[in-house]
């Protein structure tokens, strides 16, 4: 998918709407990808993201170890990988990006893998942690974001060009926007 850089002023406009996010972590010798439906901008400038990742969860550690993640934004064509990749563990699946039919592409400023069919990705630097106990709330600094030349234009998403962000109601259920 050709994609082009987003102004890091504007790389909290892509995660807006509330969409689901594909969180991807690792590097070259192992990686994992997980769906994360609690997501959001947290600061324009500097843009910051936040998400929300339980301690116990097989992909915590590549984050906690590598203080980077990115964040994937898929479109409704990829719903079936947002479910198997959020409900499928990496601890029992070696390659998630194989199982689930997604490519990896290389990021340009973080180790970790990017998902080439999401119609952005973001590149992310944690810069706070905030414990919430079982889970915690991971604030990044965006150091790189690019996306679909035909969905997000002139700082925002076309959703006249046909785009569907998916949004998570709950167990397997979803939206479109």
């Amino acid at each position: 998918m050709e994609k082009s850089e987003v102004p890091l002023g504007l790389a909290y406009k892509l995660l807006n709407p509330g969409s689901v996010t594909m969180i991807s972590v690792g590097s070259s010798e192992r990686d994992n990808i997980f769906s994360v439906t609690w997501n959001m901008p947290a600061r324009k400038d500097p843009p910051k993201a936040a998400i929300l990742s339980g301690k116990r969860h097989f992909s915590y550690p590549f984050i906690a170890e590598s203080g980077e993640f990115g964040i994937n934004i898929p479109d409704a064509s990829l719903a079936d990988a947002v479910l198997g990749c959020g409900t499928v563990s990496g601890s029992e699946v070696k390659d998630k990006f194989a199982r689930f039919g997604l490519s990896r592409k290389e990021a340009r400023r973080i180790g970790a893998p990017l998902v080439d069919e999401a119609v952005a990705n973001l590149e992310c630097r944690v810069c706070q942690v905030v414990d919430l106990g079982a889970s915690s709330l991971l604030i990044a600094d965006i150091v790189f974001a690019h996306a679909s030349k035909r969905y997000f234009t002139d700082g925002m998403w076309n959703f006249d060009s046909g785009l569907k962000l998916l949004h998570h109601l709950s167990g397997s259920s979803f939206c479109t926007s």
